[in-house]
């Protein structure tokens, strides 16, 4: 391998390492390629049927469920009580939450995926909600959601005082499936299970910028801000009794140790989103979003950076400096031993993608990966015959 070589194979591949993490950092925000919902496919059938993983084992030790749909009340809108909107019933919730109060010291975190958007015909359960939610908050222990009317460019905040965060995500108009989640959103408002890990770890995640281009980290260390989280549990994981619980029925001698409690519409009467695998409610994708943090999957790792190095370098060396000209094969097999042979790079890049994808929760767009090394070998090739037919002497 000549020195000059491998300084600009070395120089290529940084070079391609800076186009991936910008792509992950800000082209990976945008879902609009119908090809990326693959991803969460691919990544189920590995682990299903390949790697034949059995379902989790340990959902009531981690998580905790108490389902807010069969608790609702009806909220006037007008006077004569003709219109109505229904709400979680916040008496029933306050006297829970309560609960969860008590015992606070027992349980992580508490998320209440229920979104306070006016007040309630009760001004006394009101009151009541809002003193628990107030002491939660004040131990570290709570969250609940906020929203960004991205038309209006104004935060909506619910009716009662305590700590809150974004609860939403982006579709682009090709698709409108749940696919990918920004932890960080409009550059600095953060969502709720990004706020329970924070709490929960005592880590935290920010933005900050290196020139103009904005990154960033979490504790210290480089991290994505969005990602294609794998569902790791599905409502059938949640256990009647055990890890799953109406709201009516909850009382502390359910509680295990320190459980992450998640309340909310967990049949998805009311709150329902349509996955690429299947509808989820939204409380199962808080839940997934939160254990895609606790499993570290938005990390960038030394030994990640080190796999993209690796792989480009060979790639790069290859297809610039060192591209194999075979004879080609007289059989059919032979023509296509010698195809397989002239583009192992390709496959190489490919196997990298997948991954990349399955293994490490990083998506690399493979269409581009692959054009962009092929533009690159057919220019190489043009200016290889362009110099042997200079090279070779003139009839």
């Amino acid at each position: 391998m000549k020195g000059k070589h491998a300084i600009l194979s070395a120089v290529h591949s940084i070079w391609l390492i800076a186009l991936v993490m910008l792509w992950l950092g800000y082209v990976n925000v945008m879902d609009g390629f119908g090809f990326m919902n693959d991803h969460m496919n691919m990544r189920a059938f590995v682990n299903d049927v390949i790697l034949n993983k059995p379902p989790p084992d340990n959902v009531s030790d981690r998580y905790l469920v108490i389902n807010t749909s069969k608790n609702n009340a009806l909220l006037p809108l007008d006077n004569d009580n003709t219109i109505n909107t229904v709400i979680t019933d916040r008496r029933l919730l306050a006297e829970k939450l309560r609960i969860l109060d008590v015992n606070s010291d027992r349980i992580a975190f508490v998320i209440c995926d229920v979104f306070f958007e006016l007040p309630s015909a009760d001004s006394q359960a009101d009151s009541l909600l809002q003193e628990v939610i107030r002491s939660l908050s004040a131990k570290g222990k709570f969250a609940m959601p906020a929203f960004y009317n991205d038309q209006e460019k104004a935060l909506v905040t619910p009716v009662f005082e305590g700590k809150s965060g974004l609860s939403q995500y982006r579709s682009s108009y090709l698709n409108e499936q749940f696919l990918k989640y920004s932890f960080i959103m409009y550059e600095h408002y953060k969502q709720v299970p990004l706020l329970a890990y924070e709490n929960i770890s005592g880590k935290s995640m920010e933005r900050k910028k290196w020139w103009f281009i904005p990154y960033y980290t979490l504790d210290g260390r480089w991290v994505i801000n969005t990602v294609i989280p794998e569902f790791r549990y599905v409502q059938s994981d949640f256990v009647e009794g055990l890890s799953y619980i109406h709201l009516g029925l909850f009382e502390d001698y359910f509680l295990g140790e320190g459980q992450v409690v998640v309340i909310g519409d967990i049949e998805g009467v009311y709150d329902l989103h349509q996955t690429i695998s299947a509808f989820a409610a939204g409380p199962i994708v808080l839940i997934n979003i939160l254990e895609s943090l606790r499993q570290g999957d938005n990390i960038i790792s030394r030994g990640y950076l080190l796999l993209l190095f690796v792989v480009f370098f060979f790639c790069t060396y290859h297809i610039f400096f060192h591209h194999m000209d075979l004879p080609e094969g007289k059989t059919l097999l032979q023509r296509i031993w010698v195809f397989l042979l002239e583009r192992w790079s390709y496959f190489l890049l490919l196997a990298l993608v997948y991954v990349s994808m399955i293994f490490l929760h990083h998506y690399i767009h493979i269409l581009i990966l692959l054009s962009y090394f092929g533009l690159i070998d057919t220019l190489g090739g043009l200016l290889r015959r362009k110099r042997e037919q200079m090279e070779s002497p003139s009839a």
